[in-house]
């Protein structure tokens, strides 16, 4: 196996809460940067994100999500339909050339990271190589992927990778909660979605409390850091910035199916 990549400083964005089109197009942004950068955020309202190649609008229950309000959004990304909801999201874009040219040497690294953060709150997580399945849903909680978390051998993450050029940007959802009326209702395949409950778990359901999403980022800023023998370097997004993402942000507008 591959030592663990050495980086001298990751810029580090800290929480916030932001509407689905800027989270993708912030993103997208940070790819195009030439530096590591970790971002931590949370999401102004439920959404549904699909993969780069993954709409599924069958297997939702679109009445449900209209009246729920529930935003919709693309990601870069592949992967399965995400639902983003009391979690938090981190991403990580970097230079392909600082990392193991295997896709899933890169995941096992940045997993590594999300695994120290959750052993800081006395749990066990787990993540092993995954064999290839043949997926029959594109609800991405149902199955796990390739070295993503676990605890209790249920999942706790879920993430995707991108690649660009010489640069790479992984982002994935850790629940801190679940409400699972609303994760069940969304999906127009009530026997599968049931299925979700013994197969995904929370910080809250591990831990009997949900810890605040500014405390579980800062752990896991610190996670990063050490894995990778990196100074943190606390940053948030100025204003020139905020106006590039805002100005992207319009090609991540949803526009329907």
């Amino acid at each position: 196996m591959n030592s663990l990549p050495e980086l001298s400083t990751i810029r580090v964005i800290p929480y916030g809460c932001y509407s689905a089109d800027f989270n993708m197009a912030a993103d997208e942004y940070l790819l195009t940067q030439s530096y590591p950068v970790l971002r931590l955020y949370g999401w102004k309202r439920p959404t549904l994100s699909f993969g780069r190649s993954n709409c599924s609008p069958v297997e939702l229950n679109s009445a449900f999500c209209d009246r729920m309000k529930i935003d919709k959004v693309r990601r870069k990304s592949g992967g399965k339909t995400v639902l983003h909801h009391q979690e938090l999201t981190y991403s990580f874009a970097c230079d392909t050339e600082c990392f193991p040219s295997s896709i899933m040497e890169t995941y096992r690294f940045i997993s590594q990271a999300l695994a120290d953060c959750f052993k800081t709150y006395g749990l066990q997580p787990e993540m092993k190589p995954a064999k290839k399945s043949t997926p029959d849903t594109s609800i991405c909680f149902k199955e796990v992927s390739a070295y993503e978390i676990t605890i209790n051998k249920k999942k706790a993450v879920g993430s995707a990778q991108y690649r660009r050029r010489k640069r790479f940007l992984q982002h994935g959802s850790i629940l801190l909660d679940i409400d699972w009326h609303l994760w069940k209702s969304i999906w127009n395949i009530p026997s599968e979605s049931n299925q979700l409950e013994s197969r995904i778990t929370s910080l809250k359901s591990e831990l009997g409390y949900t810890p605040a999403a500014e405390e579980f980022s800062l752990k896991l800023m610190n996670s990063f850091a050490n894995i990778f023998n990196a100074r943190a370097d606390i940053k948030d997004l100025d204003s020139q910035e905020r106006e590039a993402i805002n100005s992207l942000s319009k090609t991540y507008q949803w526009t329907g199916f």
